[in-house]
């Protein structure tokens, strides 16, 4: 393996990766005592010696790093595989709930109109149920579209690492503006 320095010089990374640590032989875990039941590196704060204060830095930036990759990495991995390799399946999931909640609607819609004239011993004519079914086809189309739209714009804000802004943007549209 190739010096530690040669490698940053190099452009390699500053000790996150395997093949470029700066301790080769990962004796950076044996000054760290690992609990399992709360998943966390405990790093000695009482070091003495010459190298202490950054034997124990380093010993924090590697635990830091360690949880990272426990707690936020495998989230991570998992966003990542449902917006490349998933997403058809999701958006396909998330247009046949608007299109159930779109005819959910006009049949509560329908069933209300009945018993409102049912009522007064009415019926609905024949014009009410193909005005409605053209409305439901109308309100079906664009609220596929409106899903469509929607997964695409999340997928690419969590694709590109803005989707807090774009949640927060979205809150204070919703909440009148920064303004208002």
């Amino acid at each position: 393996m190739a010096d530690p320095m040669t490698n940053l010089f190099q452009g390699g990374s500053l000790g996150l990766m395997p093949e470029t640590r700066m301790f080769i032989n990962n004796d950076y875990k044996s000054r760290m005592d690992f609990n399992p039941q709360t998943g966390q590196y405990f790093v000695d704060p009482y070091r003495t010696g010459d190298t202490a204060a950054q034997d124990t830095l380093a010993d924090l930036y590697e635990a830091e790093f360690q949880d990272y990759l426990n707690r936020f990495f495998p989230v991570e991995q998992d966003l990542i595989q449902q917006m490349t390799t998933g997403f058809g399946g999701l958006q396909q999931e998330e247009i046949s709930r608007a299109q159930q909640a779109v005819a959910t609607q006009y049949a509560n819609l329908s069933g209300q109109q009945r018993r409102r004239l049912g009522g007064f011993g009415l019926r609905e004519t024949e014009s009410f149920y193909k005005d409605l079914e053209r409305s439901q086809v109308s309100a079906t189309v664009a609220a596929s579209n409106l899903a469509r739209m929607r997964s695409d714009e999340r997928r690419t804000q969590i694709l590109s690492g803005g989707l807090g802004s774009a949640l927060t943007d979205r809150a204070a549209l919703q909440q009148g503006g920064a303004n208002g």
